[in-house]
């Protein structure tokens, strides 16, 4: 079956695979956009539906309507509550997700999704000083900002198995690879929806802005950069970048910008929970504001203390030591000696480099999590310095061509940032990887560092290849 262009799949995604959801949609626009409506007409539509009706209740009783908590039980005093705009707007998105996650997600529509609440908070706090409505629209506007594509990785069938093979994992596939399998691209799909669904003006507008963009239209873009570029750091300097537009667009200066954003991330999963997407909840990225990346001291490098460990590892053979000896030494020096704040040796399993040994602040969670593939249909970090076999030092963020190096998961988990890496080989076996950077606080990396690492690394293989053969 051959789908190709906007029309076809607006019209494939808006009445054959959510039929519920456009019928009950069609309903609330014929109902809030006459002047006729009563409370109890809109109340009739939403009590069709029995999930509908108990998340109108609890988003009418969330912290974002109810901050007084005074208990909200029927849905017309919601709607009284919310308004009808609100809730029409509301019971789209509610629709939307619950039509969406109830069909087995895949990785990327959760994403995606995590992104959209993000990207919804973030928009909201910036215009909380508007009326109610404005609110509103800048909210749904933000939270359905991808939503053709949301509804592609749903509903796509075949099609979303072609793309989703054909870019890497982790990376969101740009306009050419889109266009290329649908012949059309995410954000046509979304505006074709959102004429359809009639999801109003202000997400048509920020998806195609107009020569004079609106406050409102302003906001509900920022949020998505916001989202987007939290995935590299929140010190990165993608979000920096971003944060000193939202400088500008709320007169402030940058670092409360970025304290303010931070803090809006944590509550964005708050609100996933209230719209029933609490299964997107860790992928929205969150920060501790009580201990900020500048306030961590800096490891200084000890010349002398390289020299000591690289002895001891040159001796390991005479010295009686073990390969774990090893590793935890070689860890040692590079994070004491050479001044790296993060790093960590992975082991080759299946396919996949995962975490063995770690060392610094914040690497806690890497012996869990730190676990990527390496295969042949893989391009990253990793498989690019296995398949060189030479230390490498990754010296500048990634540009729009090299950008698929990073999947989502490892932006999440080391962020993008300067880094050395090396593999360890052992008669011309690859059996081990090493990963080391300065952090957030730590500061840039110098020649002497890479030549340190580099040095550390070689000794290594040289000292588990006396070990192996003495095993042997």
């Amino acid at each position: 079956m051959s789908i190709k262009g906007v029309d076809a799949w607006v019209e494939r995604l808006s009445r054959i695979d959510m039929p519920v959801l456009a019928q009950v949609v069609r309903e609330l626009n014929e109902l809030t956009g006459s002047d006729e409506a009563e409370v109890n007409q809109l109340a009739d539509v939403i009590l069709k539906d029995a999930n509908l009706t108990s998340q109108v209740l609890r988003i009418a009783n969330s912290v974002q309507y109810n901050p007084s908590n005074f208990p909200i039980n029927t849905v017309s005093r919601a709607i009284v509550l919310i308004g009808f705009t609100g809730v029409r707007a509301t019971c789209i998105s509610l629709m939307v997700i619950d039509s969406l996650l109830g069909k087995e997600p895949r990785e990327r529509l959760l994403a995606g999704m995590a992104r959209g609440f993000h990207a919804a908070a973030q928009a909201k706090n910036l215009v909380r000083r508007a009326g109610r409505q404005v609110q509103e629209e800048v909210f749904i506007a933000a939270l359905l900002y991808h939503l053709g594509e949301m509804c592609f990785w749903a509903c796509g069938a075949q099609f979303a198995d072609q793309l989703d093979s054909e870019v890497p994992a982790g990376q969101m596939p740009d306009d050419e690879a889109t266009e290329a399998v649908l012949g059309t691209s995410f954000r046509a799909i979304t505006r074709g929806l959102a004429r359809v669904w009639k999801l109003g003006d202000t997400l048509e507008q920020a998806l195609y802005p107009p020569k004079s963009v609106s406050a409102k239209i302003m906001a509900v873009r920022l949020g998505d950069q916001i989202s987007q570029q939290a995935l590299y750091g929140w010190h990165s300097a993608e979000m920096t970048a971003t944060l000193q537009k939202v400088a500008n667009y709320a007169g402030i200066d940058l670092e409360q910008a970025r304290k303010m954003v931070m803090a809006v991330a944590g509550e964005a999963a708050a609100v996933a929970v209230s719209y029933g997407a609490s299964r997107v909840c860790h992928l929205i990225p969150t920060v501790e504001l009580s201990d900020p990346p500048a306030a961590r001291t800096r490891i200084e490098a000890d010349p002398q203390l390289q020299l000591n460990i690289l002895r001891e590892l040159s001796n390991a053979l005479a010295e009686g030591l073990d390969v774990n000896t090893v590793f935890q030494m070689v860890l040692e020096g590079m994070h004491r000696g050479i001044g790296l704040e993060r790093v960590m040796v992975g082991f080759f399993q299946r396919q996949r480099i995962k975490a063995r040994y770690v060392l610094g602040e914040g690497t806690e969670s890497w012996r869990q999590k730190f676990d990527f593939p390496i295969d042949k249909q893989v391009e990253n970090i990793f498989t690019d310095v296995i398949d060189t076999g030479e230390a490498q030092w990754i010296n500048r963020r990634p540009d729009r061509q090299s950008r698929h190096l990073y999947s989502t998961d490892m932006l999440r988990l080391i962020g993008c940032r300067p880094a050395l890496l090396s593999v360890v080989r052992i008669a011309n076996r690859d059996v081990a990887l090493f990963y080391a950077d300065r952090g957030d606080g730590g500061g840039q990396l110098d020649k002497d560092q890479f030549a340190s690492f580099r040095h550390f690394t070689l000794q290594t293989g040289i000292s588990l290849g006396m070990l192996t053969q003495k095993d042997a």
